[in-house]
């Protein structure tokens, strides 16, 4: 690889954060599942510090950047390394590969909800993702144990398994961001908690619940069970209905979803699924 280095400009309209240093780059990736058999997706290299760990790490990576620019000085430093690809576009417009791969990404913290929704709704996902985001839009996504489930969180765990595995500091990046970075591992399931035949049904089930607006768990379902149902189902699944939707635990959740689902449950039609920007809204 050339040692060519890149300006430490920016685009501010793409929330560009870059990772100051080499050697946390390194400690990053080694701390991910990726090994020397991978293919791997960078999206959004910027100037590349990531890139280069990521291509010694694993067997080919397919680095995608929106900025034309950065894309240019990408493809120069990156000349002489066969086994990495630069691809100038938008990761949101990038057909994704058929076969086995895995995802690290220090993205733009402004395209967090668009990117995982990307991904997790992916007609063939990646086995792993590695994102660098905001600590805030990560808890939303992983919901417990950092914070009370949301809609986020429930609508990805059925299929997914979500993890902060690393604080960052603001001074790790430059320009530092104005919030606090981590890094979010999301793993696909081996074996969905919710098959594919029930999916649509069980988001329907999510979104309804939680766009009831209610203050408590009863009035968001009280649309979909009646009171002796919900009765029941707080006793057999030990909740409070008086309490918040996010203070139920995703087993909760899955409870509820699979009496309803059952024919004696399902008594009320839901609505039709949430849009794509609606479910994962970060």
């Amino acid at each position: 690889m050339s040692g060519q280095s890149i300006p430490a400009r920016r685009r501010a309209d793409l929330s560009q954060h870059f990772i100051k240093n080499s050697a946390l780059a390194a400690s990053l990736v080694a701390q991910t599942s990726i090994s020397a058999e991978d293919l791997v997706i960078e999206i959004g290299p910027g100037q590349g510090v990531l890139t280069q760990q990521l291509a010694s790490r694993c067997k080919r990576l397919v680095a995608i950047e929106i900025d034309d620019r950065m894309a240019r000085v990408l493809c120069s430093q990156f000349s002489d390394a066969p086994q990495v690809r630069i691809v100038q576009g938008d990761f949101l417009r990038y057909e994704l590969p058929d076969q086995t791969y895995k995802v690290f990404a220090n993205i733009p913290f402004s395209r967090t909800a668009a990117i995982v929704r990307r991904l997790v709704d992916a007609a063939s996902p990646p086995l792993d993702a590695y994102l660098v985001v905001q600590r805030e839009a990560a808890e939303r996504f992983c919901g417990a144990p950092y914070a009370g489930e949301a809609l986020q969180s429930l609508l990805i765990k059925p299929w997914w398994q979500a993890e902060i595995v690393r604080r960052l500091q603001r001074t790790d990046f430059a320009p530092p961001p104005k919030v606090t970075p981590v890094m979010l591992w999301l793993a696909r399931r081996t074996r969905p908690l919710v098959s594919d035949s029930q999916a649509d049904l069980y988001r329907r089930f999510v979104a309804s619940a939680f766009g009831q607006g209610g203050a408590t768990v009863r009035q968001c379902l009280r649309r979909i069970f009646t009171s002796r149902q919900l009765g029941r189902l707080a006793r057999e699944l030990r909740f409070d209905g008086g309490a918040p939707p996010s203070a139920l635990t995703f087993d909760q959740w899955l409870g509820l979803f699979r009496y309803h689902s059952s024919s004696s449950g399902q008594h009320v039609r839901i609505g039709k699924p949430a849009s794509a920007s609606r479910r994962l809204k970060a």
